[in-house]
């Protein structure tokens, strides 16, 4: 079967309006000619082009059209893409947990790579640079958790707020935020352990 095929034979295979990359095809040819394939598809309609190196088969809507892909989509793919990590900041990260009513203005990531933004769809996506201590638990749930912990600053956060954060986390995120407390910033190390205690006495 030529890399062709096997490349459309795999996007079939994705689920509709989920993102992909050339790097996602890795196992099947090289990068230069993934590009060219994915460009080809792109250029007769068969896939959608996003822009930076990001593409789809979008969902469609009688009514909207061709849906914008979600954002964590868009991010895994990117992040494949760049060989980065991404993470919410600290307002985003507690307005997802939901332990603030204050709604961000714009979409805001941390990140190990470089400052700058990108438009997919419409839609500004914004990275800012930071440090490795603070991005501790990127691309998971508990990156999440130490992002929205940030928000609080040098605030002391209740048993209550700590609650409604742990009640987002299975066993298994609780062991690994416990596990990253050694190499994130070291004010955030307190509520992490009081985070464990509350879910373990719930």
């Amino acid at each position: 079967m030529s890399v062709s095929l096997q490349v459309w034979d795999k996007i079939k295979a994705f689920k509709r309006g989920n993102v992909f990359c050339a790097n996602d095809f890795d196992d099947i040819g090289t990068r230069g000619n993934i590009d060219v394939i994915l460009h080809r598809l792109s250029g007769n309609g068969s896939i959608r082009r996003l822009g930076y190196g990001l593409y789809d088969i979008p969902l469609n809507s009688k009514i909207l059209g061709n849906l914008t892909p979600r954002i964590d989509d868009i991010l895994s793919a990117y992040s494949r893409r760049m060989g980065q990590v991404f993470v919410p900041d600290p307002l985003n990260s507690a307005n997802l947990l939901g332990v603030t009513t204050q709604i961000p203005s714009k979409l805001l990531y941390l990140t190990n790579g470089k400052t700058h933004t990108i438009d997919i769809c419409g839609l500004d996506i914004n990275f800012i640079h930071t440090s490795s201590k603070k991005l501790a638990g990127a691309m998971t749930p508990i990156g999440i958790v130490i992002q929205a912990l940030r928000y609080f600053g040098s605030n002391k956060i209740s048993d209550a707020i700590l609650k409604i954060i742990a009640a987002h986390l299975n066993s298994k995120d609780l062991e690994n935020l416990l596990s990253i407390k050694s190499i994130t910033l070291r004010n955030l190390r307190p509520p992490i352990e009081r985070i464990y205690k509350i879910a373990a006495f719930h």
